[in-house]
């Protein structure tokens, strides 16, 4: 069942920076559409909840043991375990030398990889190892699930001098808003309160970069966008005294900035370098509503031999503050009394079923899915927390996710029709143009389905056009009556197309299984005589609990 209010989810607005001087050809507007699932072993980003890190991974070289960092598939593999358990939803990444060096920590298959369009350095002699150097770039690698609108490699950080990095820009859409990225590897070698005022050549080089930074941040600022700068400064920006913080917390006009440095008070895990200059700063965000979380991400061995590269990663949660649950929701998805209740109204449909008196054959259950076959409770309880009512695109979304678990009871019952030589039907007021992902769905909760004995068929315009009140009254009516005279327009992939003939006869539906009592035939909420239905339970009726919504 599918039936919700509506309202208007509120974005945060997104940014453009001028001062790119060199767009990366590989990320084209829109490079992941925003209604793509997310892999099964991906976060659900509908959790409001987005998680960035910075990291520095020490000379990442490809092949794997080449450059001044070489390392084994051991150390490979220990850093994708690394990965995994900061679990972050974006990485901007530091001294990464090409794509291909970093697809052995960020499978293709789960992560989209950008890469600094900056021209390969004149390679060196690694001190003490004789190899000679790999490239040192900067990077982000990106969970399938987000949506990327544009990234682009900032060449002016890299003064026209062989050896400087370029900064890289992105920009994404997620569920806390639009925002642009910034992911800089400034200058080594300046570590004073004040480059300003020394004569060493890596301040000198510093001074030039960091009023770059600084005209980023107050691009954002006058367009009062959400943004993040985040990567390797090579500057000790924690004390308020440094010379650049004051810069960048103060705009041009003397006002102060919206900035903060939400990793001032980490400490830098490197035992011979405490002063943090691996950093996150946020800037442009919302004044309330929003929670913020960092942490320093210490690697199983922190013995400077042993450590996965000579920087840690540190990473920034962003998200909305949650709002209780209501009453409804919290019922469904916590008490036990929704859990008995619905096993128990299960196994009473299975004790009907085998004591009725059934055809031998071409006989059905109908089914509705959302709340009788499928759980989407994650998805209302995502919206209770943040204050929202049900849209078309984030429901969307949602089952585009393929990630609703299954009613309790439902999946023995399911067998129970199909162990007695039964076919099933499910009907649900998901859109048609869904079906794949919602039999995706069914498929990845073990549900013994297949072309041959189910029929899977969202809703589409004609089940609404086609309510005449005399014939068809509610708008899953048209579709039943496709299912009993063979001319039901079953969803099927490639692979079932061959067996989905087995549904171009007719066929008697002797049991109709819902969450509402609009999923029984020729009944609407305004005029069902329960008295009437009830004669039909459960010999053909059966109706599960849904406090969350409905037709009422």
């Amino acid at each position: 069942m599918n039936t919700h209010s509506t309202s208007k989810l509120i974005l945060l607005s997104a940014a453009v920076f001028s001062l790119a001087a060199c767009v990366n050809n590989n990320a084209p507007k829109q490079l992941e559409q925003a209604s793509r699932p997310l892999a099964a072993n991906n976060k659900l980003i509908l959790s409001s909840t987005l998680k960035v890190a910075t990291w520095n991974v020490e000379h990442l070289a490809y092949p794997i043991d080449t450059g001044c960092k070489p390392r084994s598939q051991t150390d490979i593999n220990a850093m994708r375990d690394y990965i995994e358990r900061v679990n972050a939803d974006i990485y901007a990444l530091q001294e990464v030398a090409s794509k291909e060096a970093l697809s052995n920590l960020f499978p293709d298959e789960h992560w989209q990889i950008f890469m600094s369009p900056r021209q390969d350095s004149k390679s060196y002699t690694c001190r003490g190892l004789g190899n000679a150097s790999t490239q040192q770039k900067v990077a982000y690698a990106v969970r399938k699930g987000l949506v990327v609108n544009d990234v682009q490699g900032l060449s002016a950080f890299g003064l026209n001098r062989p050896g400087l990095r370029n900064a890289l820009q992105m920009d994404i859409q997620t569920d806390v808003g639009n925002i642009s990225l910034l992911n800089v590897h400034m200058k080594s070698g300046c570590f004073v309160d004040n480059y300003s005022r020394s004569d060493s050549e890596a301040c000198k080089v510093f001074a030039e970069q960091a009023p770059l930074l600084d005209q980023w941040i107050e691009e954002q600022e006058q367009q009062n966008t959400p943004y993040i700068v985040l990567g390797d400064f090579n500057h000790r920006l924690s004390a308020p005294y440094n010379h650049l913080t004051q810069q960048l917390f103060t705009n041009s006009d003397g006002s102060v900035s919206s900035l903060q440095n939400t990793t001032a008070n980490l400490i830098g895990c490197h035992p011979y370098y405490p002063a943090p200059i691996d950093l996150v700063f946020l800037g442009g965000m919302p004044s309330s509503g929003m929670s913020y979380k960092t942490q320093a991400h210490k690697f199983e061995s922190m013995q400077v031999k042993s450590m996965l590269s000579d920087h840690c990663a540190v990473s920034l949660s962003i998200g909305t503050k949650l709002s209780a649950l209501s009453d409804a929701v919290k019922w469904q998805t916590t008490s036990k009394e929704y859990r008995f209740l619905s096993r128990a109204i299960y196994q009473q449909a299975s004790a009907a079923l085998a004591t009725a008196s059934l055809p031998k054959q071409n006989w059905v259950v109908a089914m509705d899915v959302d709340e009788t076959i499928l759980d989407n409770s994650p998805y209302q309880v995502g919206l209770d927390e943040r204050g929202l009512s049900y849209t078309p695109e984030s429901w969307a979304n949602w089952v585009m996710r393929e990630q609703a678990s299954l009613v309790p009871g439902v999946n023995l019952f399911i067998k129970k029709v199909l162990d007695m030589g039964g076919k099933l039907a499910f009907i649900t007021n998901r859109e048609k143009d869904l079906d794949s992902h919602t039999w995706q769905n069914l498929l990845a909760q073990g549900l013994p389905i297949n072309a041959e004995n189910t029929c899977l068929i969202g809703r589409s315009l004609p089940d609404k056009t086609a309510i005449d009140s005399v014939n068809i009254i509610n708008d899953k009516d048209l579709r039943r009556q496709q299912i009993k005279t063979g001319v039901a327009d079953c969803y099927h992939d490639k692979a079932d197309k061959q067996t989905s003939d087995v549904w171009a006869s007719s066929k008697l539906i002797i049991m109709q299984v819902g969450d509402n009592i609009e999923d029984f035939s020729g009944v609407t909420q305004e005029d069902a005589n329960i008295t009437e239905l009830l004669k039909q339970w459960p010999q053909k009726l059966i109706l599960l609990p849904n406090s969350m919504y409905g037709s009422w």
